[in-house]
């Protein structure tokens, strides 16, 4: 574990980051932080955390934190954050930390270490000590932490600390006549901290050794003013006595040169050697401009005095290198002092990633420095390497890093020195360095990297072909870079026969190589460092990993995702965050994931390869059941109404409550849907050819999708629905799920208008409810068959099933049904030119569905209402009826509705202006 409280409070877990949210959670950490290895008492806690007016409940509440911050640890057996008990009762908390572990342990035994050197007559080393510590601080302690007394305290303690380090950091630095370049530092330091004569001192010293002898005594006159008004006192006898010696200018100020002893000193005596270690630039590297843009302007624009730092992170095959390489050889011109550059290994297929201490003794080498004399600890090798190049400028080239700890060694700490870095990892806690997120290529770039590698005239005489390619290669470099290879060294094979290679998912990673580069290769990589790490978290992400090829689908939520791993979210959410900072997944929003197509292609590989098929079906079955309740939940919410000639009823075989993502009203029922419709889609189509049980869920789970489509006339994705539950309904022998898809089958031909095949369906799934028995089902498709013949102009047949359905709706005492019956049947009537029979029909349904607030029937009967009194010559009537009918039908849910309603109102002038002429009809619409 490693703990961060110079700044926002941080917790992490290897190079893991784990989020500490709420303030209570941090607060505690914090508190047990500030006595690290000590017993907390209870009481204590409780008066940090609540202060003097604590809740009733207050020690259940400190027990249900104390558990969440061990979750957060990791620390499930207590072993971290160990309860110390008396009888029954808690009565304190004691965290255990290792040395090393929290950035403030280190900062003080940095600081101490830094003044003995200090002390022993070793300045450099002093310097080193103390800037390392310097370094560590990111903002005040604890700073995103609500205060408490224990944590004000230690913030005050550990400030002290940094205002001494500084202090003494600028003493070495004047011991090693360092003066010019500590002189901004303290004229900041003497204005934070007026009355300090040590800072004075130091400030008058360098003053007087950089030739500004006015100015140190100034510096004392300034001094001597301020204590005199506010304490009426002078300064003490040191600096006066450091006065006395500015103004005889004794000599004995200045600083004796010293005969560099050690051997980095010994190396800068011989000849400079200039490094140009870049790799060749590549001719087909296209595209990034942004990007390169973005790395100029970190990389010459740094701020004056630190090391400019840029990151470059993303998914294997993303284009890391390629970027990171170009844009140095661009500035190259800016870095005269040479450009280093080393490959890492850190995701390199069979290949362990570079030491620390081997790639420091390459840099030095290269700098001069004699084999015997460079040294073998890694940290003095460091110090070394930031004496070479301290004042040079360097550009240094670190790619494919494995991690922080790789890198921190390597770094130079010269302000004309720049690094540039690329890694999977997202280094996000490498202190001073701006992260450049690199993602897959835009479409035009794609192109352009086709083109370079196979020559426009065959991309331009396949411009299909080309899209196909680049989609299928998911817009990821490497995988263009290797199929353009395959393509140049077959100059008479057609684009179109590499698309036809592609396009057969299973076998697409085994198309994407030549020679020795593979996306393969590249993901198992990725992968391997997360497989075979001894890290909980990383085994846990390596089994999401694995687990997200079992589902296609665009992307999928945290609680989705929680379900097929069979995690709770707080587990689930750990491991995907994992992959996303390993670049295998992609955060699109909180709780909200994606994987690349390709990537998914080689987690299913693996998933199949590494997983029982049991456990593979386990899963599916788990996320299916998720969506299963939530979409039923979302749908309920949606209270859509019943519809000509379909309305939705109870599935007689829903299942008992699952876990759901929280849905509490219209609105977000909506959302949800509008979110996950394509990955619905998907699973219904995927599951439905798995074996039962799963293919009997997939058909389950068509039901409330389908509800949720149809208002919206989403006939394409209805279609693909209805077909998938028919065929699997039919493969199972499942003659109830058969009729349910046969019946939303025919709603797909409504909405096309394609009433003889609407007829036969809804024929063929009445024929299966009355052989099941099941009298709603029956009931259901009388009332769609009685209006497929009505648009058929089948009246007669119409009016006869009509009746029969009424019937059904009567026994059943389905006031509904009936309403809608009665609808139908009034059209069918008007259609045979019964009008009273149609009026009274219309007029009844109208009746029912005022009474039950039903809006969509009621405006669907005002509108056939509308049509008759028009025909009949009451225009004013007819006017009336269609204005609260068009009301009605804005907004309804019901693309049907909406359409009667805007489609009579639309006409209903022109039709007005037919009838009783121009001026007239104006008249009467006014």
């Amino acid at each position: 574990m490693r703990y961060q409280v110079l700044g926002p409070l941080g917790l992490w877990r290897g190079s893991d980051e784990i989020p500490l949210a709420p303030a209570k959670w941090r607060m505690l950490l914090a508190v047990l932080l500030c006595d690290a290895n000590q017993v907390v008492s209870t009481d204590r806690l409780v008066a940090e955390l609540w202060g003097a007016d604590p809740p009733q409940s207050v020690g259940k509440l400190l027990q249900g934190y104390v558990s969440r911050v061990r979750r957060a640890l990791g620390d499930e057996s207590g072993r971290l954050l160990v309860t110390h008990a008396q009888g029954y009762r808690a009565h304190g908390y004691r965290l255990v930390v290792a040395p090393g572990e929290v950035d403030a342990h280190r900062f003080v035994e940095l600081i101490e270490q830094g003044g003995r050197q200090l002390d022993g007559g070793a300045p450099e080393t002093a310097a080193e000590r103390l800037e390392e510590a310097l370094g560590l601080w990111r903002d005040a302690p604890f700073a995103d932490v609500p205060p408490t007394a224990a944590l004000e305290a230690e913030a005050m303690r550990l400030a002290g600390y940094r205002t001494q380090a500084r202090e003494s950091r600028i003493e070495a630095r004047l011991r090693l006549g360092r003066h010019e370049a500590v002189l901004d530092e303290l004229d900041a330091l003497v204005a934070e901290h007026p009355l300090r004569e040590g800072l004075r001192g130091q400030l008058m010293l360098a003053l007087y050794r950089a030739g500004r002898q006015a100015d140190a005594l100034a510096a004392y006159q300034d001094l001597r003013h301020q204590l005199a008004e506010e304490l009426g006192i002078e300064p003490g006898p040191p600096l006066q006595q450091l006065h006395q010696q500015i103004l005889r200018a004794d000599a004995s100020l200045l600083l004796e040169a010293r005969p560099p002893a050690e051997p980095a000193r010994a190396a800068e005596r011989r000849p400079v050697v200039v490094p140009r270690e870049l790799p060749h630039l590549s001719t087909t590297f296209v595209g990034r401009a942004g990007e390169s843009s973005v790395l100029h302007q970190l990389l010459q624009d740094g701020d004056e005095g630190r090391v400019a730092m840029a990151v470059i992170d993303g998914a294997g095959g993303v284009g890391k290198s390629a970027l990171a390489i170009h844009t140095a050889h661009q500035l190259a011109e800016r870095f005269p002092d040479g450009q280093f550059y080393v490959d890492l290994h850190g995701a390199t297929a069979g290949l362990t990633p570079l030491e620390p201490g081997e790639v420091l003794g390459r840099f030095l080498a290269t700098l001069g420095v004699p084999e015997v004399a460079i040294p073998s600890n890694t940290e003095e090798a460091a110090a070394t390497f930031r004496s070479l190049v301290a004042d040079r400028r360097l550009l240094v080239v670190l790619d494919n890093a494995a991690g922080v700890e790789q890198v921190r060694p390597l770094l130079p700490a010269g302000p004309g020195c720049a690094v540039l870095i690329t890694s999977r990892e997202i280094l996000t806690s490498l202190e001073g360095a701006t992260h450049l997120h690199l993602g897959v290529m835009f479409h035009d770039q794609a192109t352009a990297l086709l083109e370079r590698l196979v020559g426009k005239e065959r991309v331009a005489a396949e411009p299909e072909a080309t899209d196909a390619i680049v989609q299928m290669c998911g817009r990821l470099p490497l995988a263009l870079r290797i199929v353009g290879a395959r393509m140049a060294a077959r100059p008479s094979w057609p684009l179109s026969a590499f698309v036809e290679r592609l396009t057969d998912a299973q076998n697409r990673l085994d198309e994407i190589r030549v020679g020795d580069l593979s996306v393969r290769a590249s993901f198992h990589a990725s992968y391997d460092g997360i497989c075979h790490s001894e890290n909980p978290t990383d085994r846990a992400a390596a089994r999401a990993f694995r687990f997200f090829g079992v589902l296609p689908g665009s992307n999928m939520g945290l609680q989705a995702a929680a379900a097929l791993l069979g995690l709770d979210s707080w587990g689930a959410e750990d491991a995907l965050e994992r992959l996303v900072d390993a670049h295998l997944l992609h955060s699109l929003a909180p709780g909200r994931y994606q994987m690349h197509d390709l990537i998914r292609l080689f987690a299913r590989e693996q998933v199949y390869a590494e997983e029982s098929a049991s456990e593979r079906e386990r899963a599916l079955e788990r996320v299916l059941r998720f969506y299963l309740a939530t979409a039923e939940r979302a749908v309920a919410f949606l209270d859509v109404p019943p519809q000509p000639p379909h309305r939705p009823a109870k599935d007689p075989s829903a299942h008992g409550a699952l876990p759901t993502t929280p849905i509490r009203n219209r609105r977000e029922a909506e959302a949800w849907l509008d979110v996950e419709r394509a990955n619905l889609m998907a699973a219904v189509t995927h599951a439905a050819g798995q074996t039962d049980p799963t293919a009997r869920l997939a058909m389950r789970l068509a039901r409330p999708l389908h509800w949720y489509l149809y208002p919206h006339a989403r006939a394409r994705e209805l279609h693909t629905l209805a077909e998938v539950v028919v065929s699997t309904a039919r493969r199972l022998g499942d003659r109830e799920s058969e009729a349910w898809g046969l019946d939303h089958l025919s709603a797909v031909y409504w909405l096309h208008r394609q009433y003889d095949d609407m007829r036969q369906c809804l024929e063929s799934a009445l024929t299966l409810w009355r052989e099941i028995g099941d009298r709603n089902g029956e009931l259901r498709v009388l009332g769609n068959l009685a209006d497929a013949l009505a648009e058929r102009e089948l009246y007669e047949e119409a009016v006869g099933v009509q009746h029969r359905h009424l019937a059904l709706a009567r026994e059943a005492g389905d006031l509904m049904a009936q309403m809608s019956g009665l609808g139908n049947l009034g059209r069918a009537y008007l259609g045979l030119g019964r009008t009273e029979d149609a009026l009274s029909c219309l007029r009844e349904s109208l009746r029912h569905a005022r009474e039950t607030g039903e809006r969509a029937l009621e405006s669907l009967a005002l509108n056939e209402i509308s049509f008759i009194l028009f025909d009949e010559g009451r225009v004013q009537e007819a006017q009336e009826h269609m204005r609260r009918a068009t009301i009605l039908a804005d907004g309804n849910v019901d693309a049907y509705v909406r359409w009667r309603g805007y489609t009579w109102s639309a006409f209903f002038p022109a039709c007005l202006t037919l009838r009783v002429g121009p001026q007239a009809a104006e008249g009467s619409t006014r």
